[in-house]
């Protein structure tokens, strides 16, 4: 049977022990310290000596970069480079074949100097008689030269040898034209009514000749037939000046 000194020890030891249990679940401070989740990442605290406080827009965004002007010859001429046209030397000496020799002659033309040019459209023409385009540059420096009527047997040689030469044509007639002799125009425009893309300006002038020679029927006939075909071109011809002049001559030939 216990003593009464030996129970109290007993009851002493006892609750010794159950204090140091409560005692080691209490939770470590240290420990509950690391456990905690982290911050989120946008709460990122401002350096030390910044201040918190929001900043305007304009130093919160980036600078843009300035896009450079656009340049112009018209507004900056000084930054074009400024270039002189130079010319191939010309080196024909002693031209042999046709074309060498209308070489120097286009040559000579470019210097206005008539009279050579034209002793070497004539020594072209020698080895290449039926050469039309060399007829046609003789006859050119002919009229200028005011030799008219060389000027227009160069320009049917001109045509002779190339029956589609419109432009021989339209000097040949212009040049009977202003010597007055309409006929002559007339005939030596004529042939141009052969040829389709030549037709309507053909027509149209055929037309203003007959007229002014009061041949009314021809005239009309030539006119009405300009008229159609510019009407059926569908293009700009129809706001020509020349399509004015044409209906009111018309107009006047209906009276």
């Amino acid at each position: 049977m216990l003593t009464n000194k030996s129970l109290c020890q007993s009851v002493a030891f006892a609750l010794l022990t159950v204090c140091l249990a409560c005692n080691s679940n209490k939770p470590n401070p240290s420990a509950a310290a690391t456990t905690t989740p982290a911050e989120p990442a946008t709460a990122i605290q401002p350096a030390s000596g910044q201040s918190s406080s929001p900043q305007p827009a304009s130093a919160q965004q980036p600078t843009q970069k300035q896009q450079p002007k656009s340049i112009s010859y018209a507004k900056n001429p000084e930054r074009f480079v400024k270039q002189t046209p130079s010319d191939t030397p010309f080196n024909i000496t002693d031209p042999k074949t046709a074309q060498e020799h209308f070489n120097v002659a286009v040559n000579f033309d470019h210097e206005n100097q008539l009279e050579k040019a034209i002793a070497e459209y004539e020594k072209a023409l020698e080895l290449k008689p039926d050469w039309a385009l060399a007829h046609f540059r003789m006859a050119q420096d002919y009229q200028k030269q005011g030799r008219t009527d060389e000027a227009v047997a160069q320009w049917r040689l001109a045509t002779k040898y190339d029956p589609q030469f419109y432009a021989a044509y339209d000097l040949l007639s212009a040049a009977y034209a202003r010597q007055g002799n309409l006929k002559k125009a007339i005939e030596a425009y004529s042939p141009m009514l052969n040829y389709p893309p030549a037709r309507m300006p053909a027509h149209y002038q055929l037309g203003i000749w007959y007229a002014q020679l009061g041949e009314a029927p021809q005239a009309r006939e030539h006119l009405e037939a300009y008229l159609e075909l510019a009407l059926n071109s569908k293009s700009v011809e129809v706001q020509s000046d020349r399509y004015q002049k044409a209906t009111k001559e018309l107009q006047k030939l209906k009276q």
